[in-house]
């Protein structure tokens, strides 16, 4: 069997990293397109629990003891300033950790691994991807003006055209970025920082740190986040980089033989990074799907239901509010309580959690509590001065 992943981001990496890894004894040969023509976003990342889960798992890659080769600082939990007068964190649960690490070095670094370890059903092909076409035998690539046959393919591309396929959920209040580096500091938590025009997080890495000021552009003109992050910074040399996105998500992530992941399938915002959480669950539900064991239909609806469990997790950490009284969170407040309200996947979280009586562990996308576990849903809770859970 052959399959192939388009792209090589964080996502496409996992992807690669997944099939090697649940395919031991399968006969499997996994292609990944790179197309270098593509640049990735060099801000760094926070990435949740599966990352250095299925680095490790397929590429023998520690992230305590390889920690230098991706900058890496190792994350215990996201810390919550200026929500509510006290600061929170919201810890990982041990035995498991997150990290912060340099993303543009993330394919380099590990292919060279899966290279060694995986050499006999792993490669690499640099090249773009043209079209992608498939019957009910086999998907066909055009790469670099040759066909490629696959039995299936991963499309972790993020070249959306349009999003005329996509669902864009207008409740979720940023839509705009700007990113400052500053020099490391001691930090093993994520930062999510209220400030008076949204939020901001962090990325520590071990030779820079990384500031990302979420904001609305509807509703903030962008001299006056630059104003306050002067004010927050304490400096007028702000070195900026901007970015502009809109939250959607696929009404469909798989046809047949092609399964959409990463910014293909999605994409919202960074808060408490579980973006990683659905990838992760789209790669599994993938190979179940390849192995017989799950069908399409099960997928799509699986991936739709944990995309509103998402949207329902950062509404629920907005609605209640900072301590900043500006137009962005009176707006911000309306719109996410309002998506709460009369919201049949938010009460099922609500009674699973009230009524959970499951050990508190990781459950994957198997727990109507997604995408966390109940209790982290308490300690956020408690921290934000929320009264749903018992």
């Amino acid at each position: 069997m052959k399959i192939a992943v388009i792209g090589t981001g964080t996502v496409g990496v996992m992807s690669v990293c997944h099939l090697l890894h649940y395919s031991a004894g399968l006969n499997l040969q996994v292609d990944c397109i790179s197309n270098l023509e593509k640049d990735i976003l060099k801000i760094g990342e926070s990435a949740h629990i599966q990352v250095p889960d299925i680095l490790f798992k397929a590429a023998n890659f520690n992230g305590f003891e390889n920690s230098n080769e991706l900058d890496i600082t190792i994350k215990y939990g996201v810390k919550y300033k200026n929500w509510r007068k006290k600061d929170f964190i919201n810890p990982i649960v041990p035995p498991t950790y997150g990290f912060h690490f340099n993303n543009s070095k993330l394919k380099d670094v590990i292919f060279k691994r899966l290279k060694i370890y995986k050499k006999n059903s792993f490669k690499e092909i640099k090249g773009s991807v043209s079209s992608i076409k498939q019957n009910n035998r086999e998907v066909i690539l055009m790469v670099n003006k040759k066909k490629l046959k696959y039995d299936y393919v991963i499309d972790c591309s993020d070249n959306l055209k349009n999003y005329s396929d996509y669902t864009i959920p207008d409740f979720l209040p940023v839509n705009h970025a700007l990113v400052h580096s500053e020099k490391p500091n001691d930090c093993n938590f994520t930062y999510h920082q209220a400030t008076k025009n949204g939020w901001m997080f962090n990325v520590p890495l071990k030779t820079k740190q990384t500031w990302g000021y979420l904001f609305n552009n509807n509703l903030t003109k962008i001299k006056d986040v630059e104003e306050d992050m002067s004010k927050i910074f304490n400096t007028k040399k702000l070195n900026l980089k901007e970015f502009k996105f809109k939250p959607y998500r696929a009404n469909t992530i798989l046809n047949s033989r092609v399964i959409k992941n990463g910014n293909k399938a999605f994409f919202y915002e960074p808060m408490e990074s579980l973006s990683t959480v659905i990838y992760d669950n789209i790669n599994r539900m993938f190979f179940d799907y390849i192995l017989g064991r799950m069908k399409e239909d099960e997928i799509n609806n699986e991936f739709n239901t944990m995309a509103k469990q998402y949207e329902n997790f950062i509404c629920f950490v907005y609605h209640g509010g900072s301590l900043f009284k500006t137009s962005f969170w009176k707006d911000t407040i309306a719109k996410t309580s309002a998506h709460l309200k009369n919201n049949n996947f938010w009460d099922r979280t609500l009674e699973y959690i009230n009524d959970s009586t499951t050990v508190d562990t990781y459950l994957g996308n198997k727990t109507e509590s997604f995408p966390f576990i109940p209790r982290s849903y308490r300690i956020i809770q408690k921290g934000l001065n929320y009264e749903y859970f018992r």
